[in-house]
């Protein structure tokens, strides 16, 4: 290893996957088993980004526009229960790996470093997802939604692998698509790559700063 990086952090869902579609198809199923409208993709891509349950009161917030109805908390609870039963169906059904990522992650991994996710998609989707592409056994921790007590932009989960592997942050870089990914890892004091290609609410992930901007995956290795 050439840099003073020891382990390098990953966003999911816009950074190593592309899992709108599947997101998408499984939000309207969702919707369409309480007989609430669909959206488009297009939409939903705005909705995510903070994990599940900030997805869910998004669309549903959207819904209720739509048609006026307002939910009880129950049907509120059910619309959330549906959406992970479709999306445990659906997790790996259009969703692919964007281009150069495994072969990058295999390249990152034969070079030394660790390698982690970190993301806020639900904690009970994250390890199916990674077996899916078969990208799991690179990574020698996996943070979910649910693993900590915080999640992104909160630095929480970067100071927790500090902790876990005995690192400074400056040791730490973060790789991500989001303004979420950008702010956690300068809170916590990590450098970080903000990607073009995911899924910043339509925004340039340049003007949230990130330490460097890469269009291709494979970019990495120019820094590594």
């Amino acid at each position: 290893m050439k840099t003073q990086f020891k382990l390098i952090g990953f966003d999911l869902d816009g950074t190593l996957v592309n899992s709108l579609p599947d997101l998408a198809l499984s939000v309207n199923s969702a919707l369409a088993d309480l007989g609430l409208p669909q959206a488009s993709e297009e939409l939903v891509l705005t909705w995510i980004g903070n994990g599940a349950p900030v997805l869910i009161a998004r669309a549903l917030d959207w819904a209720k526009v739509q048609t006026g109805r307002e939910l009880s908390e129950a049907k509120i609870e059910q619309v959330k229960e549906r959406f992970h039963f479709h999306y445990a169906e659906n997790l790996c059904n259009i969703s692919r790996l964007y281009p150069n990522v495994k072969e990058t992650l295999q390249y990152l991994k034969e070079q030394g470093y660790l390698l982690a996710v970190v993301t806020n998609k639900p904690t009970r989707h994250v390890l199916s997802v990674l077996e899916a592409f078969g990208i799991e056994s690179f990574f020698s921790e996996m943070l979910g939604g649910q693993s900590l007590p915080a999640i992104k932009p909160h630095p929480g989960p970067l100071y927790y692998l500090c902790g876990k592997f005995g690192l400074e942050p400056r040791q730490i870089l973060f790789v991500g698509d989001s303004k979420n990914d950008i702010l956690a890892a300068h809170s916590a004091g990590c450098a970080v790559v903000g990607l073009t290609y995911g899924y910043n609410y339509n925004i340039p992930i340049a003007e949230s700063n990130p330490d460097w901007v890469f269009e291709d995956f494979a970019q990495l290795k120019n820094i590594l």
